[in-house]
């Protein structure tokens, strides 16, 4: 009986791995393929978001620290928990697709599947794919997190390229990456063809790698806040505008769906001191969620910020995590 394909998704902080994801769900039949989502913090919002356009029911969901550390014996349950649920119910399941955090190290994870023996009789591993932002690679690839997960690549793939008008710079990522692992293969995601991609096998892995050292202490933290009600817009705009431009490059990823009182939701998400176009989506829930990835910031400087401004913000309260 073959083995069942395992892609895994990763790329730093803000890069475009749920959109990726998102776009390729769009455009195939999801019949047989079963995601595990993990997110840093505990609100889910990789989760929410995908949740639209997918069967909630085969989705797996690893929060509260990143795969790659502390999570892995989740991950061998997760993996174990798909396949029976997909043999209950008497369905063929096809492929599995890990994305993982920002933060991720495709190693760990790598080892996790090979090592395992049941896992190993079930699953192999066809690709790692990391996603690179090519507006913000050259800040990204300054974190030793960005270039780990490149090194373990077997497909690169360049996002956000139709904002990029920097041929120039476009033509140096690709000798960067290139250098740092010359066995990837390196795409455009503007001119991939979602199904072709995804069935493609990519270089036998006949390795055991190197446990590194976990790297999630140099700095990181994050901050999950969760507001109770409806909060108003333009405030919130404003608000969030004045933190990016005092602490943008501290704060490396923030990731929100806000509940502005009307039949939809607001997605936000942003790299930096940049907040990419808003869009909505539709209303699960009410109340809103903000999730903070920041490096050498207090939590505290957020959240006094955001006191101040709550009244103007017309919530209710908030809760942290």
């Amino acid at each position: 009986m073959p083995k069942i394909p395992i892609t895994l998704i990763t790329g730093f902080l803000g890069s475009g791995k749920t959109s990726f994801l998102s776009e390729y769900l769009n455009q195939i039949d999801h019949q047989g393929v079963a995601l595990i989502i993990n997110e840093i913090g505990q609100a889910a919002l990789d989760q929410r978001i995908l949740s639209v356009q997918y069967c909630g029911e085969k989705m797996l969901y690893l929060n509260a620290g990143c795969v790659c550390c502390n999570k892995r014996m989740d991950l061998v349950e997760s993996l174990k928990a798909t396949l029976n649920n997909y043999e209950w119910r008497g369905e063929t399941l096809k492929c599995i697709i890990i994305e993982t955090t920002g933060l991720a190290n495709p190693a760990p994870i790598l080892w996790t599947i090979l090592s395992d023996t049941f896992l190993g009789v079930h699953f192999e591993i066809q690709s790692v794919v990391v996603c690179v932002d090519t507006l913000n690679a050259r800040m990204h690839l300054k974190n030793n997190e960005a270039k780990e997960q490149i090194v373990f690549a077997d497909s690169v793939l360049l996002t956000k390229t139709d904002l990029q008008n920097d041929s120039v710079a476009l033509i140096k990522l690709k000798e960067r990456l290139q250098a740092i692992n010359p066995n990837a293969e390196i795409f455009d995601k503007k001119n991939i063809h979602y199904e072709s991609f995804f069935s493609r096998k990519n270089r036998a892995r006949n390795f055991m790698p190197r446990m590194p050292k976990d790297s999630h202490s140099q700095g990181f933290e994050t901050l999950s806040i969760n507001f109770e009600g409806a909060m108003e817009w333009s405030a919130f705009g404003i608000w969030l505008s004045l933190l990016l431009h005092k602490y943008g490059t501290q704060i490396l990823r923030i990731k929100g769906i806000i509940d502005t009182g009307s039949g939809f939701l607001v997605s936000i998400n942003g790299v930096m001191h940049i907040i990419y176009p808003p869009k909505h989506i539709l209303k699960d829930q009410n109340g809103s969620n903000l999730v903070f990835i920041m490096r050498h910031l207090e939590r505290e400087k957020i959240l006094n910020s955001l006191k101040g401004f709550k009244d103007f913000l017309g919530i209710k309260g908030f809760e942290t995590q």
